[in-house]
């Protein structure tokens, strides 16, 4: 009699072949020459991995979180740079699905992610707010549909090589600095000027220098809840 294999157990024995068979064999040269580990995000996407947090009702995954926590310990004893940057694209994935799949276009959204297998990156801190990632001195600007803002930010996770960018600013120009959303942009409508260097032992194939960054979305793409809640509820315990 066969045994079923469950969703999470079918999720880990990829990411387990993956981190063996792509990750291990560059983890070296990839932080040696402090480059993307590209041969791990190719052979992840394959596996449709970006989306497994994703619910099922949307094309994803259905993956557990804890299932997700233990592929990224399977990639980490391999390539500490390949765990980090999926962990953080998770972690981003787990914020939209918790707070923004009642939006309309972020659902629409999450199923792109699923049909693309999109990576996503975030900008959570910024010059001039002491390391407080719940302050932002940048904020959205305009009315209408459309939106717009430029921040100053000291790192930016695998920002070239990511699909889309999560960045939180205040909600209005004339918002208090603990009054935060977040923003969800695509690259095409990011315009990056890098600023920095990074170079950390271990770290250096998140490629994560800083930049400054100009943003111009619709109103649409600006998650509704509160980034304070969102923060305290997602995105940190996560």
């Amino acid at each position: 009699m066969s045994v079923a294999i469950s969703v999470d157990e079918a999720f880990l024995a990829a990411v387990s072949r993956i981190a063996e068979e792509a990750a291990a064999p560059n983890a070296d040269d990839v932080d040696r020459r402090a480059r993307f580990p590209v041969e791990t995000f190719a052979a992840l996407r394959e596996e449709r991995a970006l989306s497994a947090f994703v619910p099922s009702e949307l094309g994803g995954g259905g993956v557990s979180f804890e299932a997700i926590a233990s592929a990224c310990f399977e990639l980490g004893r391999r390539c500490g740079a390949s765990a980090m940057v999926f962990a953080m694209h998770q972690i981003q994935v787990h914020s939209l699905v918790e707070h923004a799949a009642g939006q309309p276009w972020f659902e629409d959204y999450l199923r792109r992610l699923v049909a693309e297998q999109r990576l996503i990156a975030s900008a959570t801190s910024e010059v001039g707010t002491g390391g407080d990632m719940g302050k932002s001195v940048a904020a959205l600007s305009g009315d209408g549909d459309e939106r717009t803002f430029v921040k100053q930010a000291p790192t930016i996770s695998y920002g070239a090589h990511a699909d889309d960018l999560l960045t939180t600013v205040r909600r209005t120009e004339d918002a208090d600095p603990g009054d935060q959303v977040l923003v969800l942009s695509s690259v095409a409508q990011t315009g990056f000027e890098p600023s920095g260097t990074w170079d950390p032992l271990g770290m250096r194939g998140t490629c994560s220098p800083g930049a400054t960054i100009t943003v111009t979305i619709p109103a649409e793409q600006v998650v509704q809840a509160p980034f304070a809640e969102i923060s305290a509820r997602s995105m940190v315990p996560a």
